[in-house]
C-alpha cells in the first residue's frame, strides 16, 4: 500500500481540479478491489491533508496554543465585573 500510495500522490496535482480526478480514481479503485475501503479512505484523507497543507493537531498541541481558555475567559469577565460594581459604587457616592 505505501508504494501505491506514493505513486499516487507523486501523480496528483494539488488543484481541486486533480483532487476530484484521484478522488474518483480512488472510488474506482475501491469498486474494483485493488484498494480496500479502509485503504481508499485512508488515501482519500492523505490527500486531501497534503492539498490543502491541514495537519491534524493533537489536543496537547491545541493546549499549548497561546489562546484564552474558557475558563481564564470566564475569569476575566467575573474581574471585570468587580472592577464594575466598584466603579458603580464610586460613581453614586
Amino acid at each position: 500500500m505505501d508504494e501505491l500510495k506514493k505513486i499516487f500522490l507523486a501523480g496528483v496535482g494539488m488543484t481541486s481540479t486533480s483532487i476530484e480526478k484521484a478522488e474518483k480514481l480512488i472510488n474506482e479503485m475501491v469498486e474494483k478491489g485493488r484498494v480496500t475501503v479502509q485503504e481508499g479512505k485512508e488515501l482519500q484523507t492523505e490527500l486531501t491533508r497534503k492539498a490543502t497543507g491541514i495537519v491534524p493537531a493533537t489536543k496537547a498541541e491545541l493546549e499549548n496554543l497561546p489562546f484564552a481558555k474558557k475558563e481564564d475567559v470566564e475569569a476575566l469577565e467575573a474581574k471585570m465585573d468587580a472592577i464594575n460594581a466598584k466603579l458603580d459604587q464610586l460613581l453614586n457616592k
